[in-house]
């Protein structure tokens, strides 16, 4: 849980980015707040490496809608990968971005697919986890690559993967919310498709 550290000199001089760093880390619990709330202090130590240097904290490793779209790039320009995993659009969010589905089997030798059941992934409903996006990656690197196990799970079943729910929340650095303000992980029984597109969209897709 140490702090991450980016400094634009240390990766222009030295080719580093992202690194753990800090000292006397500590998490407690302050004075009471209003209402009797208590409020909580992250506190550490660490000395800048340049003068006049532009740098960034974070709390785990970033991963951007922008990471996202370069990734299924690569899927998509790949020969082999792209015939047994198919990208498309599964709905546009409040600000307009694409939520992508990615739909991952080896192709059918005819129209019967109901023989293979569905399995359904999706990460990132809150867009200051970034660890799920990391872990997303890994699953996809795995589930597209060229070992037996990949290749007998790709025979057995169908992969619907959603890898960025909240992508409006990603984009402008919100925690935990949507663009809407709200919570998409206590919305998956709303009826509110223009305000939870990406929620909604998906319960209709498990549906189906």
């Amino acid at each position: 849980m140490r702090p991450l550290f980016y400094s634009e000199k240390e990766a222009k001089t030295h080719n580093i980015g992202w690194q753990r760093i800090g000292d006397q880390i500590k998490y407690y619990r302050n004075n009471q707040g209003q209402e009797g709330r208590h409020y909580f202090s992250l506190t550490w130590t660490f000395q800048f490496p340049h003068n006049k240097d532009t740098c960034y904290f974070a709390h785990c490793y970033p991963y951007t809608y922008t990471n996202l779209q370069e990734y299924l790039s690569t899927i998509n320009h790949d020969s082999v990968r792209s015939k047994f995993c198919k990208i498309r659009v599964l709905c546009h969010t409040i600000a307009r971005n694409m939520v992508y589905v990615l739909t991952i089997t080896t192709p059918l030798k005819n129209t019967d697919s109901r023989k293979r059941k569905a399995v359904i992934l999706t990460a990132r409903v809150h867009p200051g986890e970034t660890n799920s996006s990391w872990i997303m990656k890994g699953f996809l690197d795995y589930i597209l690559g060229d070992s037996s196990d990949a290749q007998l799970l790709r025979d057995t079943f169908i992969f619907k993967v959603v890898p960025m729910l909240n992508p409006d929340g990603v984009i402008v650095g919100n925690y935990r919310c949507s663009l809407a303000g709200r919570d998409l992980n206590r919305n998956y029984t709303s009826l509110l498709k223009e305000s939870f597109p990406s929620v909604w969209y998906t319960r209709n897709m498990i549906h189906r």
